[in-house]
């Protein structure tokens, strides 16, 4: 059997996530500038001299800078494919070329506004390099990398989720093919060593089991309704109680089939159209 997918989903959508991660980043982010304007705090009384709180928030700037330039980098890199590592240290690379080029001038910046010029670009880009480097480089190769994981485990998700919703079937019977509409099968039954695939008046035997055609399929459409049997929601039109757990299903085909009591449950969650209780 070749099970055949028809129609495209969107192999990259995270942005629901991607909000969530990126605001735990920011309290990290918060939290670390905190932590570090309390450090500056203590080695001064240790030290015995004032401690200026401005000052301290200034040298905090390589912190603050990260969140728009990671802002920035997410936004990028939702439309990148990160499929080779070459590619991927692409992004870390000139994403910390960007922040150091960026971070002297937004330093200096703020260094002429409260301080009058007290530092220059220089001073400020050597101070980063011997002080500050493998700052950015942590954190922008833990940003890029955790993208990337991100970006190939919604790729398998989506995969997998292609395979459960084939819209066409072909059954192999010698040197004939016969495409068939998932949609027109009523039922699916297990006939050791091959699978009954019942449609309105048809019914095809094909080498598989229950449990690789499930695979197959829309679980909220097709349902088991027995160890041996499953079934196209679409197709049933009533149940009727057997007051023992048990149903029987009537198809609208005018096939009986039994619902089992051990599948109860996952069906009345599934059955979605009208039905009529018989008595």
């Amino acid at each position: 059997m070749i099970p055949t997918a028809l129609g495209k989903e969107s192999i990259y959508d995270i942005s629901r996530d991607t909000n969530k991660n990126f605001g735990r980043l920011v309290a990290i982010l918060i939290s670390i500038i905190g932590l570090t304007i309390f450090q500056d705090f203590l080695e001064s009384n240790r030290s015995g001299y004032s401690f200026y709180f401005s000052e301290s928030i200034l040298f905090k700037t390589i912190w603050i800078l990260f969140i728009p330039l990671l802002v920035l980098l997410s936004k990028i890199l939702k439309k990148q494919n990160l499929d080779s590592l070459g590619k991927t240290t692409f992004f870390i690379v000139t994403s910390i070329i960007t922040h150091l080029v960026i971070l002297p001038f937004v330093f200096l910046f703020f260094s002429v506004l409260f301080y009058n010029g007290r530092y220059d670009i220089y001073k400020i880009l050597t101070y980063t390099l011997a002080n500050d480097l493998y700052k950015l480089v942590i954190v922008y190769s833990v940003f890029v990398f955790v993208h990337r994981y991100l970006s190939y485990k919604l790729t398998d998700i989506v995969s997998l989720k292609k395979k459960s919703c084939v819209r066409k079937i072909i059954i192999s019977n010698g040197k004939n093919n016969t495409v068939i509409e998932v949609n027109d099968i009523y039922q699916i039954t297990a006939e050791t060593p091959y699978i009954s695939i019942e449609l309105e008046g048809k019914k095809y035997l094909q080498t598989a089991t229950l449990k690789s055609i499930s695979t197959q399929l829309d679980h909220k459409t097709f349902v088991r309704v027995h160890k041996s049997t499953i079934v196209n929601m679409d197709k049933v039109v009533s149940l009727k109680s057997r007051l023992n757990g048990d149903y029987d299903l009537f198809l609208k085909n005018d096939v009986e089939l039994r619902l089992s009591r051990t599948y109860v449950a996952n069906f009345k969650s599934n059955f979605k159209n009208a039905y009529q209780v018989k008595t």
